[in-house]
């Protein structure tokens, strides 16, 4: 299963040692996300349900800026899961299901933006705002990549599925 700190880690640190660092990074994102949880409750009050639908609204069309120089689809794929990996560590924990030259599948069980947000009873916010935009993150990426999940941590499933794959080749060949 990857996501140890000691993935990333100089030296390593004892599993007590990384659950204090972990732990305490739960904490600092708390209190960060529980800011967003109770700006949205504060615009309901005071705007009513629209307010939610804004946010939805803006998920729903959130526009990701394409990344220069997009490369070979099948290079970028590797990039772009190897960024993943790296930037999950310590928040997620999970395990690489399929490793294939057009295709990278995951099988995350562990999402710290998961459990928080729902700790503060806001799945739906916390979907909105991390989850809604893994599709258009990996377009933005490469527009010749795609992106498929059928679970979400986030809405209560055991994991999330994320397969990450080349929908079409430089050459403009699409795949199977």
């Amino acid at each position: 299963m990857n996501g140890s700190l000691n993935d990333i880690l100089p030296e390593p640190v004892s599993e007590d040692c990384e659950k204090i660092l972990v732990d305490h990074l739960k904490r600092k994102l708390r209190s960060a996300l529980g800011v967003s949880v109770h700006i949205l409750h504060a615009m309901e009050a005071r705007f009513g349900p629209e307010a939610r639908d804004v946010v939805r609204d803006m998920a729903e069309r959130a526009e990701y800026a394409p990344r220069p120089g997009a490369g070979d689809p099948r290079s970028d794929l590797r990039s772009f899961c190897e960024a993943l990996d790296s930037g999950c560590v310590g928040t997620h924990r999970w395990e690489r299901v399929s490793d294939e030259p057009d295709r990278i599948a995951y099988h995350y069980t562990r999402c710290m933006w998961a459990e928080i947000f729902r700790e503060l009873g806001e799945p739906e916010l916390g979907y909105l705002l991390k989850c809604a935009g893994d599709g258009p993150a990996v377009k933005a990426y490469n527009p010749a990549l795609g992106f498929e999940r059928t679970q979400v941590l986030m809405e209560g499933d055991p994991l999330c599925d994320h397969v990450f794959k080349v929908e079409s080749t430089s050459d403009g060949e699409t795949e199977g």
